[in-house]
């Protein structure tokens, strides 16, 4: 048998629901008439929950939200008019199906509960496979970064070995080495920070952080970079400490994967680091002078293994500023970028002020 809540404000619309479940299907029928109570009876064992449309104080729309966000994953069936903008706004809500209030026959009513049901199982089957697809993904990831990190130390080591047994002609084959061994160990920490920030498992190792010397460093630590391809990385931060709640390394990740992407597409033009406080963050700017973004790329920009005309040409597996957005956000910051063709690319981040 099934088991169904009605919610409704109206008890006549209640008992007109209950009737027409009544008359198509074999069901146990629980009533709510308020969003309280619904919240509330919602996380019980229910197969479909009936939310009509009428529901005061917010409409049956605003419940179906509250619903979603408090966890319940139960099939929604709504029932209302046909005014598209309500519409809309329930199903973005998160309800399961429809039911025009003037078609609301028995028989209708219980194949779309049927339905909604079906669909519900559907679900979370998805979410289920996804799921245990994710954790296999993931036990694969941390296996194979384990085993390849020993065959890189150990070619590392001969390679430092053999520099003083050849000649200083052939070291520029062991400096390639060298490099594809970095790029390499660089590759497995993106792989597996960015299975951290998609798991919500990045760590962070918070204290009180002088934001301005951090820039300051990372502009230090890129200062010879710049200068090998023709540009520069200068800094500008206020005579006052800015004091944040803040991962010191994770921060300089974020500045580094910044400054790295700047420094592919400026092609010799300055880079610019800036911050200042508003209000209880701080807000830390990159600047480059490089071609700009498209339009289109920019709302991708920061989405993992992403390839666009500017991501696509700058090596690596296309995880840093998804990497960089993951840390910003574990810090309850937010990160942005604005971009016009010919024109550069500012990115920008916040991160929290201290006790504030």
């Amino acid at each position: 048998m099934l088991r169904i809540l009605v919610v409704g404000g109206d008890p006549m619309q209640r008992k007109a629901l209950r009737g027409a479940i009544a008359a198509g299907s074999d069901a146990e029928i629980v009533e709510a008439g308020t969003p309280a109570e619904a919240r509330l009876e919602a996380h019980g064992r229910y197969d479909c929950i009936l939310l009509d449309e009428e529901l005061p104080p917010n409409g049956g729309a605003a419940l179906a939200g509250e619903l979603r966000g408090d966890g319940v994953t139960t099939p929604i069936v709504y029932v209302g008019g046909t005014d598209e903008e309500v519409l809309q706004s329930a199903v973005e809500a998160g309800i399961t199906d429809f039911v025009p209030r003037g078609d609301l026959s028995p028989r209708r009513l219980a194949l779309r509960i049927r339905y909604a049901i079906r669909s519900g199982e559907v679900d979370q089957a998805r979410t289920a496979s996804l799921t245990a697809a994710a954790h296999a993904r993931d036990e694969v990831l941390a296996v194979v970064s384990h085993d390849l990190r020993g065959p890189l130390h150990a070619i590392s080591l001969a390679s430092e070995a053999l520099r003083d047994e050849i000649d200083a002609g052939s070291k520029r084959y062991l400096d390639a080495v060298d490099r594809a061994i970095g790029r390499a160990e660089r590759l497995i920490s993106d792989l597996l920070d960015a299975a951290a920030v998609e798991n919500g498992a990045l760590a962070l190792t918070r204290s009180q952080v002088n934001i301005n010397s951090v820039v300051r460093q990372a502009a230090a630590d890129y200062e010879l970079a710049a200068k090998e391809s023709g540009g520069s990385v200068r800094a500008t931060v206020p005579t006052d400490p800015i004091i944040v709640s803040a991962d010191r390394e994770r921060v300089l990740q974020v500045l580094s994967n910044l400054i790295g992407n700047s420094l592919k597409h400026a092609k010799g033009a300055p880079i610019d680091l800036a911050v200042e406080r508003q209000g209880s963050q701080a807000v830390i700017w990159v600047k480059d002078a490089g071609p700009g973004i498209t339009p289109t790329e920019l709302p991708h920009v920061f989405d993992r293994y992403w390839s666009g005309s500017r991501s696509s040409r700058r090596g690596g597996a296309g995880l840093g500023l998804a990497i960089a957005k993951g840390i910003v956000s574990a810090h309850g910051g937010d990160i942005a970028v604005e971009s016009q063709l010919g024109e550069g690319a500012r990115f920008r981040f916040t991160l929290p002020i201290a006790g504030v």
